[in-house]
């Protein structure tokens, strides 16, 4: 075992995450609850089965759709069919959601959420400065294709469907789960590759503490854009600095 691995690289971070997921928590108010659904089986149900799809996704891209010649434009139709279509053309034909009920508002409920959640995403974004390089059109895709759909799913959708099943606090954990579950596909296969039990670790951790920490900054500012930029930075802050360095 890699000492200054385990202490810089995995208990150093998730301490970090911890104590701002802590002050997520506490600062600002939860908003007015969504109101309780009919049937909250059946939102909890399509909850899990849009996970078991993202999951499905994510497994054909590593094994399938990443393998043809042209694998960007394929996977952004595949993804958006899966992640974006299915799920929002269910919401919003069937069970009458409007934009703002997908979290797409100019509305803030919290700017000190706001101002917190883009301050640390870019510090802790840039740790990655220098450890991977993508080029600028990669960058643009991923606003979208990483960023963006992952966030409307997983918030927009399965997140306030949780809310309206089982109540706000109960929606972050497990909209948290799901999200860290959704990642199995590709730690898996970094795992296959490297073999780094501690990087695998590492990355459900990691995952699960940003599901929860993004499912609060979505419930407090009920802004599905602000996770976006949040997760944005997270994931590619370092690969903007880089490109640019």
């Amino acid at each position: 075992m890699d000492f200054n691995y385990l202490i810089f690289v995995i208990i150093i971070p998730t301490l970090i995450l911890i104590f701002f997921l802590y002050n997520f928590n506490k600062l600002g108010e939860y908003p007015t609850p969504l109101p309780i659904s009919q049937n909250p089986k059946k939102e909890y149900i399509e909850a899990v089965t849009y996970t078991l799809i993202a999951i499905l996704y994510f497994t054909l891209d590593i094994f399938i759709l990443s393998r043809f010649n042209n694998s960007l434009g394929i996977t952004l139709i595949f993804s958006t069919i899966m992640l974006l279509l299915i799920p929002s053309i269910i919401a919003n034909y069937r069970d009458q959601w409007t934009s703002k009920d997908f979290g797409f508002t100019s509305e803030v409920k919290s700017k000190g959420i706001v101002i917190l959640g883009i301050l640390f995403y870019a510090i802790f974004g840039f740790k990655n400065t220098f450890m991977v390089e993508v080029p600028w059109y990669l960058l643009l895709s991923l606003i979208y294709s990483n960023a963006f759909l992952e966030e409307f799913l997983f918030r927009g959708i399965i997140q306030s469907k949780l809310e309206r099943a089982i109540g706000q606090k109960k929606a972050i954990i497990f909209q948290g789960i799901f999200f860290m579950s959704v990642h199995i596909p590709v730690n898996c296969f970094n795992f296959f590759l490297d073999g780094n039990s501690l990087r695998l670790i590492s990355a459900f951790l990691f995952q699960l503490i940003n599901g929860f920490i993004f499912g609060l900054i979505f419930m407090k500012t009920r802004n599905l854009w602000i996770s976006v930029i949040c997760h944005y930075l997270n994931n590619w802050f370092g690969a903007i600095i880089t490109l640019f360095l």
